[in-house]
C-alpha cells in the first residue's frame, strides 16, 4: 500500500483493527451492490433470539399511511416484563441507504427486551437506489405511527418511546425525529444516533486527512446519498426529513445521544450535529471513541464498545425515567 493508502492505520484503535484486515474497504458502486448486499447477508446469522433470551419474536405486515405498499416489521417482547405497559424502543437498520435488514439488530434489541422490559420493535425500509426518498422517511414513519395507534395490542406506553438508529439507520432516525416533530401526531423521548449518517455534503467535501478511509469511504457515501436523493448529492433545497444535517433548527427534538469513531467518515456531521442540538437546546450526549472506525460494533468486547453499550444504555433509561 503506498502512504497515502495508510495515512489513518495507526490511528485505529488495536483492538479493532483486525477488522481492516479481514474487510477489504471497497467503494461501493450500483455494479457492485448485489453482490455487497448478499456478501453483507451472509455475514449476519439468521439468529433466533428466542432460543437465546426469554423473549417472543415475531413478524407482521402493516399499512403505509401514505398509500405505499406493506411494510414488514419485527416485535421483540420480554415474556415476563416488570412493566404493565412496556417502553418501546423502535430500532432503524444501517447499510448505506441501500443495503441491511433488522436481522442485525435482533441480538441487541432481544437483550434489551429481556433485561430492561422493552417492546423492541425493528423497521423493513425500502432500500435505494430502486427506492429513493420519501420512500424510507414513508416506511419509517408508517411502522412508528402503526405502533403507536396499536399500543394496547402491543401493550406499550406511549409515553416512554425511543427512536434509534447505526449509520444510515442513524440518519433516518433523526430525519424521522424531525418529521415526527413537526408532525406534531405523537411524541418521542428519546433518540439514539451511533456512527450517523447525517449530511449528504461530506460525499462531496474535499477529502479528509483522517477519517473515512476504511470500511464506508466517501465514494460509497456519495453512492449512498445519490442513491436514496435520487438526485446528486450537496443540491440545494433538500428536505431536512431526508438529510438532517441540513435542518435550520433541531428545537424540539428529545433528549439525543451520539457516539461515533474519530476515524469514522461522519465524524466532522456528528460534531457539527451535536453542536447544533447544543444551541437549540436539546440535551444531548456525545461520545467520540478515539480510534474507531466505522465496522467497532464487529467487536462488541473492545474497550470503548463496552463502554458504549453502558453509556448508551444508561441515557435510554434515563431519558424514559426507568432508572
Amino acid at each position: 500500500m503506498s502512504e497515502q493508502k495508510n495515512r489513518s492505520r495507526h490511528l485505529i484503535d488495536p483492538e479493532i483493527i483486525r477488522a481492516v484486515d479481514l474487510i477489504q474497504t471497497t467503494d461501493l458502486t450500483e455494479s457492485l451492490l448485489m453482490e455487497s448486499r448478499q456478501s453483507a447477508a451472509k455475514m449476519l446469522p439468521q439468529i433466533d433470539v428466542t432460543q437465546l433470551f426469554p423473549v417472543t419474536f415475531e413478524e407482521k405486515t402493516v399499512p403505509s399511511y401514505f398509500g405505499g405498499p406493506d411494510i414488514r416489521i419485527e416485535i421483540i417482547k420480554p415474556i415476563q416484563s416488570k412493566h404493565k405497559k412496556l417502553p418501546l424502543f423502535y430500532s432503524i437498520h444501517g447499510g448505506g441507504m441501500v443495503m441491511g435488514s433488522p436481522v442485525g439488530d435482533r441480538t441487541a434489541n432481544a437483550t434489551l427486551a429481556s433485561q430492561h422490559g422493552f417492546c423492541c420493535v425493528s423497521v423493513y425500509y425500502r432500500l435505494a437506489p430502486e427506492h429513493a426518498q420519501p420512500s424510507q422517511l414513508q416506511d419509517c414513519y408508517s411502522g412508528l405511527k402503526w405502533c403507536i395507534e396499536h399500543a394496547e395490542e402491543l401493550a406499550i406506553d406511549t409515553q416512554k418511546v425511543a427512536i434509534a438508529g447505526s449509520s444510515a439507520g442513524g440518519g433516518l432516525a433523526a430525519g424521522l425525529a424531525i418529521y415526527i416533530r413537526d408532525q406534531k401526531e405523537f411524541d418521542i423521548h428519546h433518540l439514539r444516533l451511533r456512527n450517523p449518517m447525517l449530511d449528504d455534503r461530506t460525499s462531496i467535501a474535499p477529502e479528509h486527512p483522517y477519517a473515512g478511509e476504511f470500511v464506508w469511504t466517501q465514494r460509497s457515501n456519495y453512492f449512498g446519498w445519490k442513491s436514496v436523493l435520487g438526485h446528486e448529492p450537496g443540491q440545494d433545497e433538500v428536505s431536512e426529513y431526508y438529510v438532517p444535517a441540513r435542518a435550520k433548527s433541531l428545537a424540539g427534538l428529545p433528549p439525543t445521544y451520539i457516539s461515533i469513531g474519530s476515524i469514522d467518515l461522519f465524524i466532522d456531521e456528528a460534531l457539527l450535529f451535536t453542536k447544533q442540538l447544543v444551541f437549540d437546546g436539546v440535551l444531548v450526549e456525545l461520545h467520540v471513541h478515539p480510534g474507531y472506525h466505522h465496522l467497532s460494533p464487529m467487536f462488541p468486547e473492545a474497550h470503548y464498545s463496552i463502554e458504549g453499550t453502558k453509556t448508551s444504555e444508561w441515557a435510554l433509561l434515563n431519558a424514559l425515567d426507568l432508572l
